[in-house]
């Protein structure tokens, strides 16, 4: 069996993951990782490694197609936001190869990629989402109504990695922070990442105060419910968790289930939650494994287990879908040689 990762970056943890999970499991196959970095950590970690174009880049499905031909790839786990609207578009063409790809259908991305609409998704589920604006008209109103106060965030409607976010705590600064992030996306890979103008793709933010939790949420591919994973956050680096401590709280397990049961995603997704002592708020929703997952793994989960025997169409062990509470973790960094030889360089 063979498990492409792409956009594998500096994750030789999730690499590890499978490796050992195939081992566990007794059954023979490769870990191939693919990044168009060639300095890429995880490009020295794999069975197979290859240097592919940028997720935005017109080769990049090209690329991942004559892997998955090559290697004989099973399935594709993949690791970045960029490619993920990429993926789910093309799923078809993987599913006429028998490839299983953990990636949601492309309407649920564009759902979840669209956080100004946060509230209108998961409201039916009965799961809360701040308030937003599209404009900083639309915020000026909701602060007269009292319907918000500041501070407000401001940020990308489709952002990956806390990229152009802003903050503004007075009428005077609402208007040059929402300027900055518009800024920002022009010169950013956000700007080819939607059909969206960057003015159009801006939301303006209630901050939610108060206790922020990262809470996983897995589905099979047939869009069913399978687990939830929380970790309460301590720190943050780079738009990562740092720090943290895992949980199974009742109630973040609930929306957990609420939200995969509701939006019938197939795959895994992350989601950043806030609680303001009252309620739990959905920040964020990212349809791909978020960082935070190796902390989980680290707890006991085994994802990567319940994903090889998913598409083997085997059972799925219970104990591979929770985590131990209460374990407090922190990451750290390690350095690796970089061998330019070693990865393969697949420009289509």
């Amino acid at each position: 069996m063979n498990i492409l990762i792409t956009s594998s970056a500096r994750r030789i943890d999730f690499v590890g993951f499978f490796k050992d999970a195939l081992k566990s499991l007794g059954i023979e196959g490769n870990v191939i990782t693919a990044d168009p970095e060639y300095n890429a950590p995880s490009l020295q970690a794999g069975d197979k490694n290859y240097m592919i174009p940028h997720q935005t880049a017109p080769g990049y499905l090209d690329a991942i197609f004559n892997i998955c031909t090559k290697e004989h790839v099973n399935c594709i786990v993949p690791l970045n936001d960029w490619e993920v609207p990429k993926l789910a578009a093309a799923k078809h063409k993987f599913v006429e190869k028998d490839i299983k790809l953990f990636v949601p259908d492309e309407s649920v991305v564009e759902k979840v990629r669209d956080k100004g609409k946060y509230r209108e998704l998961l409201q039916p589920f009965e799961v809360k989402a701040p308030f937003s604006y599209l404009n900083v008209t639309d915020a000026e109103k909701g602060l007269e109504s009292g319907e918000v106060d500041y501070p407000l965030i401001i940020k990308p409607r489709n952002g990956s990695a806390s990229m152009g976010v802003e903050f503004a705590y007075n009428v005077e600064e609402l208007q040059h922070a929402y300027d900055c992030a518009v800024r920002e996306i022009k010169e950013s890979p956000l700007d080819d990442a939607t059909s969206k103008s960057a003015e159009e793709n801006v939301i303006i933010q209630e901050v939610i105060e108060g206790d922020k939790f990262s809470l996983d949420i897995f589905n099979d591919l047939d869009g069913n419910y399978v687990t939830s994973l929380v970790r309460r956050q301590f720190a943050m680096r780079g738009g990562d968790i740092d720090k943290c401590v895992t949980e199974n709280s009742e109630e973040l397990l609930e929306i957990g289930e609420k939200i995969g049961s509701n939006l019938k995603h197939a795959g895994y997704i992350n989601t950043d939650v806030y609680y303001d002592g009252k309620n739990y708020y959905v920040i964020d929703i990212n349809p791909r494994f978020g960082g935070g997952y190796a902390f989980s793994h680290r707890a006991g989960a085994n994802i990567p287990a319940a994903i090889i025997n998913i598409t083997r169409g085997e059972k799925v062990d219970e104990d591979w879908l929770t985590q131990q509470a209460g374990l407090d973790l922190a990451r750290h960094d390690t350095v690796v040689a970089i061998d330019k030889e070693k990865p393969t360089v697949m420009n289509r």
